[in-house]
């Protein structure tokens, strides 16, 4: 687990990110969305209706290293044989496949199976 002086700049940097995107409008907001460094490890991360591939894009995430906020998780189809998906609340709601997102190593133990 990163110190809190790490904790703090990882949350400052990803706070300004955020409102210059004009996604949120508070730095209490942007701790929140990032406290736990839940954020997307590729460019392009299609957010799905359900936890599968074959079912339909909701969004895409364009960018790497979006803050995502995760509500549960569940059991989906397999991707590069991880068959954790997230379900997230922001930027979008719909499901994510754990294989692209970075988490801390206990997120499965802090969120609720979906």
């Amino acid at each position: 687990m990163p110190d809190a002086a790490a904790r703090r700049t990882h949350s400052r940097r990803a706070g300004s990110r955020l409102r210059r995107a004009g996604r949120i409008g508070t730095a209490a907001a942007a701790v929140a969305l990032v406290g736990a460094c839940q954020n997307t490890s590729i460019d392009g991360l299609n957010v799905r209706s359900g936890p599968s591939t074959s079912s339909a894009v909701v969004a895409t995430i364009d960018d790497s290293g979006t803050a995502v906020t995760i509500d549960c998780h569940t059991d989906g189809e397999a991707v590069r044989g991880d068959t954790v998906w997230y379900r997230i609340t922001r930027p979008y709601t719909g499901y994510v496949t754990n294989y692209y997102i970075r988490t801390n190593s206990d997120v499965l133990e802090r969120e609720p199976s979906c």
